[in-house]
């Protein structure tokens, strides 16, 4: 990997068994993003819902929620859990069908949420596929991200989060630089990411909501410091004047 703007390295080819080997996907440059953005913030769409499904720790539901605030720049709030979806429970593998739930997200998500992501402690799958972190559709504003597979770290939790949630915003895979919003097969893959966007997935999210890139790094600065996460407390320091 070699360096470039603003501390990021750009992406080597893959190793094998890795997201970039198994999916073959486009660069998504900033103007195809302006071009094909689907969900945009307005005035009467500025807020991030997180909505439980089912039991979740309500100490974890509030750093999602603070953290939400900070990485997005928007309003954040959490309403009321919601019960799973007997429909969606598939016995045989006692997983979740990611989709399903998606469905119903989109159809409730409310008139002031930019963002509404979905939160489970229960195992997904999609179609074709044993596991799934999370879906999130390009075209916004519903998703969903499961922590069954988290281990319980707070942060995989978070990285998880953002990830999804710039989807939500119409964000897609980065196959350029390391970022948070590149894909994983694994939890391996995920916790060799960034915790951050790289600086063109930053252009768009900046684009997207008008977040002031200065406030931005401050508060997230002031959630790591609190967090005890030295690294990236350090990291966003260092985009401070």
């Amino acid at each position: 990997m070699t360096r470039t703007e603003e501390g990021f390295e750009r992406l080597a080819p893959p190793r094998k068994g890795e997201w970039r080997s198994l999916f073959r996907e486009n660069v998504q440059t900033f103007d195809d993003y302006v071009a094909r953005c689907a969900n945009r913030a307005s005035a009467a769409r500025r807020t991030f819902v997180l909505q439980p499904l089912g039991d979740l720790d309500r100490a974890t539901l509030e750093r999602m929620r603070d953290y939400a605030a900070a990485f997005f720049g928007l309003e954040a709030r959490l309403a009321p859990p919601l019960p799973l979806p007997v429909r969606a429970h598939v016995g045989p593998r006692d997983q979740y069908n990611s989709s399903i739930l998606l469905g119903d997200l989109a159809d409730r998500a409310p008139s002031d949420a930019l963002l509404y992501l979905g939160v489970t402690a229960a195992d997904l799958f999609a179609r074709g596929k044993k596991f799934v972190f999370g879906e999130g559709s390009l075209d916004g504003p519903a998703g969903v991200c499961s922590l069954a597979r988290l281990e319980g770290s707070d942060r995989r939790a978070l990285k998880l989060l953002s990830h999804e949630a710039g989807h939500l915003l119409s964000i897609a895979h980065c196959v350029t630089h390391r970022c948070v919003m590149q894909g994983s097969n694994s939890l391996e893959e995920s916790d060799g990411h960034p915790f951050q966007l790289c600086p063109e997935d930053l252009r768009k999210l900046e684009w997207n909501t008008g977040v002031d890139r200065l406030e931005r790094y401050r508060r997230l600065r002031d959630f790591y410091s609190r967090a005890g996460w030295t690294a990236e407390a350090g990291w966003t320091s260092e985009r401070l004047p």
